[in-house]
């Protein structure tokens, strides 16, 4: 009986190890990895290629030299030594028969920079191999219930944190419905924290381990969906100083203590959010085809203007720029409003007919765009005697009065002498725009510079020989010492941007020096407009 029982024994070890081995080697992984001047992106995907479904998992990715990770989107990771180890978030752990998830990070590197490789089971003393494995302990992390706060759906709603520590010890857990979604330690650099998820109700952060002493944690915006809800907008803090107590402060960016931050609800409708808390949220709801903030004079009424050719008479001076409404507008929801200026030589119909810089498609009905046209007689933005000033300001009054624009959304874009325009406007009406997306631009356009700061991202390649690159970067000086930044940078996306670190609250400054010349780079519309959404 004993012989039998052992033999038993010994036949369910060795089924354990066989179905764990297969365990093994259902999941395979694959990387791409981009690397410019001393930063990375590294993309990686898991396969589930066995015949029954996986639950857990993790990957470890061996490099040349020790990666300095600066952020990461759809995985847990930690590091040590030359490894960096992943493992599945609380959505995305169970993978389907010939299904596939993905997860990323970025960071720096110091000399030359080798793509990553997969090994086995998150052990960074494996054999490098395709394969990853199954784990038991990582399943943990799946949501235990559900409230009904938090009810499951098919959607997958992208939440970007913006936060940093002040000992670099700190953590934050991001939950949504009341079910905790991801945790991540903070560095004391500002960074961009990722997650997704198919839960709705509240959005909160909470700062998880103040532990008494002097760690504080700064949370300067959280995105849902492409809709930024900044920290001090919202009304809920729980964790800010104040009235010599926890949770007795004004709104603010920072936790003092062991809390949160309340940035309103998700709902569960794909790419759509809804914040009940936001201060910025009295004026209307959101939805898909609208924004979140303080409506213009002319929301709740039909549209005045309609699509097409305007033309308005300023000074004496008759100007003209095309408008392009979305096809569903609502009067109830402000809307961004985007302004394309055109290059030298160039015309509104330019713009126009390039999407207003390939921005139009990527919106999907969420803003109104306007392109100007120049001057008569004049080849670009001249301002002379401040005209062009002039004109966007009573662009901007019959827009307001008009339409339903979000009045804390307004952003300006364009290339070349449209560039140039961009950098003056954020120069001149830095309390109007949120923020400018210039490519090939300088400081040509004459100007009042108010010495405020303003939210931008500028974009020129290396070899422009028509406006320089110095004249550029002289451009991106300006911004950041208005906006308070220092000389810290961390890679973004898109490569080969830059993001400079410690710029004023929600006064980002990126840097996109391509390898090119007078020209429009291929990652313009999507950088620009991800840049915007971030607001």
């Amino acid at each position: 009986m004993l012989k039998i029982k052992q033999n038993l024994l010994a036949s369910s070890m060795l089924m354990s190890a066989l179905l764990f081995a297969a365990q093994a080697n259902a999941l395979t992984c694959s990387t791409s990895a981009d690397s410019w001047n001393n930063g990375y992106v590294v993309n990686v995907t898991v396969l589930n290629d066995s015949t029954a479904p996986v639950n857990g998992w993790q990957v470890a990715l061996n490099f040349n030299q020790g990666p300095g990770v600066t952020g990461s989107w759809n995985a847990t990771l930690s590091t040590s030594g030359n490894t960096v180890t992943a493992s599945n978030v609380g959505w995305n752990g169970n993978i389907g028969v010939g299904q596939s998830v993905g997860f990323g990070f970025q960071g720096t590197h110091s000399g030359n920079f080798t793509k990553p490789t997969c090994t086995l089971g998150g052990n960074s003393g494996g054999t490098p191999s395709s394969s990853v494995s199954s784990s038991s302990s990582v399943a943990s992390q799946q949501p235990s219930s559900v409230s009904s706060s938090s009810v499951q759906t098919g959607a997958r709603n992208a939440i970007t944190v913006r936060a940093l520590g002040t000992t670099g010890s700190e953590s934050i857990t991001l939950r949504v419905g009341g079910t905790a979604v991801q945790s991540w330690t903070l560095s004391t650099t500002m960074n961009n924290y990722t997650a997704e998820t198919a839960l709705v109700g509240d959005v909160v952060v909470a700062f998880t381990n103040d532990d008494g002493g002097n760690a504080d944690v700064r949370i300067d915006y959280v995105n849902v969906n492409g809709v930024t809800r900044q920290a001090e907008d919202q009304l809920e803090n729980t964790g800010a100083w104040g009235n010599n107590r926890c949770g007795g402060g004004a709104p603010s960016e920072w936790l003092h203590c062991e809390g949160y931050i309340n940035f309103g609800s998700v709902t569960g409708e794909p790419g759509s959010s809804s914040s009940s808390i936001s201060s910025r949220s009295s004026t209307s709801s959101s939805s898909s085809s609208g924004g979140t903030g303080a409506g213009s004079a002319g929301c709740g009424a039909p549209a005045k203007l309609t699509n097409g050719r305007r033309t308005i008479n300023v000074n004496g001076l008759n100007r003209e720029y095309v408008l392009d409404i979305p096809s569903n507008y609502n009067q109830n929801n402000p809307y961004k409003l985007v302004f394309g200026w055109h290059w030298r030589g160039g015309s509104a119909n330019d713009v126009v007919g390039q999407g207003y810089y390939g921005m139009k498609g990527l919106s999907n009905n969420t803003a109104i765009f306007v392109a100007p046209d120049r001057a008569a007689g004049t080849d670009g933005w001249t301002n002379a005697n401040g005209r062009d000033m002039a004109f966007l300001q009573s662009m901007l009054t019959q827009l307001k009065s008009s339409l339903c624009i979000d009045e804390s959304r307004i952003f300006s874009t364009g290339w070349s002498y449209g560039g140039m325009m961009s950098l003056a406007v954020g120069r001149e009406l830095p309390t109007t725009f949120r923020a400018i997306a210039p490519v090939s631009g300088a400081f040509l356009t004459p100007h009042v510079d108010s010495g405020s700061a303003t939210a931008a991202w500028i974009a020129h390649g290396t070899s422009d020989n028509v406006v320089s690159h110095s004249s550029g970067s002289q451009a991106r000086d300006a911004y950041l010492r208005a906006n308070g930044c220092s000389n810290t940078t961390v890679p973004v996306q898109p490569s080969p941007c830059v993001e400079y670190q410690n710029c004023s609250s929600g006064k980002p400054v990126v840097w996109c020096s391509f390898n090119g010349g007078h020209t429009q780079p291929s990652f313009y519309s999507s950088g620009a407009w991800n840049f915007f959404n971030r607001f």
